[in-house]
């Protein structure tokens, strides 16, 4: 039993190393995180910073002349909305 537990431990880090060496790490901006639609960029500056926003201009192929606007927050970024904005935008 004892020669059973190693060889599960083992396998089982070996498959951790596997799965976590195909993370690639986020930088502060998420640079290198696919989104599902172009990102755009505002420089702006707000309480004497310079800032740089990030969004998403999902346009639908044929407009009404409305604008929604989907935002999203610290838990959950901009791709969260992806399936949203394709149902809403065709």
């Amino acid at each position: 039993m004892k020669n059973f537990n190693v060889a599960v431990t083992l396998l089982l880090s070996i498959a951790s190393n596997l799965m976590f060496s195909q993370v690639k790490p986020l930088d502060a901006e998420l640079t290198n995180y696919q989104y599902p639609y172009e990102v755009h960029f505002l420089n702006f500056k707000s309480q004497k910073n310079d800032l740089k926003m990030a969004y998403m201009d999902v346009r639908p192929k044929i407009s009404n002349g409305k604008t929604i606007m989907l935002l999203h927050g610290k838990n959950f970024n901009g791709a969260y909305w992806e399936k949203t904005a394709k149902d809403l935008f065709g």
